[in-house]
């Protein structure tokens, strides 16, 4: 670890990504529910599993500078509930995705920047979910019954492997 403390500004994004993180889990799992299309179920769940995936691996980033996130049942109630008053309709969720989630792929690069050279490596795994479901929504459009490898290629790395790709 190194000597200095990083930016309250990093910490207060870091436990703010994280609970996030947390509630998206409980967020698709519930709208899962919601959907007869075993398909569908079944990416809501993948997208369910990638954000847990996400949360667990900068959860020793939380721990390590001592942060206080909510409670995990305060977090994925608020989840299924935001769930829950969400319209079942696949294409309109696809559509909210692909217009929202460029914008949280700049707020995650925003956080890698924040970071020390220490947690980077799990910064930019929390990224990489961003970009995985960025790539499931360009695939989704192309070919819905093949979108989901991007996910599954995700949920199959870990953190501790990963490595950063130069850009």
């Amino acid at each position: 670890m190194s000597s200095a403390m990083p930016s309250q500004e990093y910490l207060d994004t870091l436990v703010q990504y994280y609970e996030e993180e947390v509630e998206g889990e409980a967020y698709f799992a519930e709208a899962a529910k919601a959907y007869d299309d075993p398909l569908v179920r079944e990416k809501l769940e993948l997208l369910a599993e990638c954000e847990r995936h996400a949360a667990e691996s900068v959860e020793p980033l939380v721990r390590k500078y001592g942060l206080t996130p909510h409670s995990a049942a305060s977090l994925q109630e608020s989840g299924r509930k935001d769930a829950q008053n969400t319209e079942v309709n696949w294409v309109k969720m696809v559509e909210g995705m692909n217009k929202t989630y460029p914008g949280y792929l700049d707020d995650f690069k925003g956080l890698e920047a924040l970071g020390p050279a220490e947690d980077q490596q799990r910064l930019n795994f929390l990224t990489e979910h961003e970009v995985a479901a960025i790539e499931f929504l360009r695939l989704e459009a192309i070919d819905p019954a093949d979108s989901v490898g991007p996910l599954k290629d995700y949920l199959a790395t870990d953190p501790t492997e990963w490595v950063i790709a130069a850009e």
